[in-house]
């Protein structure tokens, strides 16, 4: 993690032990509301790309015809990680 992110960090908390909890509370909910909008910004860039939503179409596709050979089990994929 880059330093200035460490940073950041350790400032926000030492901004929150000064709030009283009502405020607290209105940190929470846009805090919340960041990472809901971060979520909503990756779906749109997935949505945005052409090649991602191909991919995803024919893996769909490949679902529904019940081409399971072309997909890797999840025990497969936690082996390499």
């Amino acid at each position: 993690m880059a330093v200035h992110v460490v940073n950041y960090k350790r400032k926000a908390i030492e901004k929150l032990d000064v709030l009283s909890p009502d405020r607290l509370k209105v940190v929470l909910d846009f805090i919340e509301y960041l990472e809901q909008k971060e979520e909503l910004d990756a779906t749109l860039e997935i949505l945005a790309d052409e090649e991602s939503m191909r991919n995803i179409r024919t893996a769909e596709q490949a679902w529904e015809r019940g081409r399971m050979q072309e997909f890797t089990s999840w025990n497969k994929v936690k082996r390499h990680v």
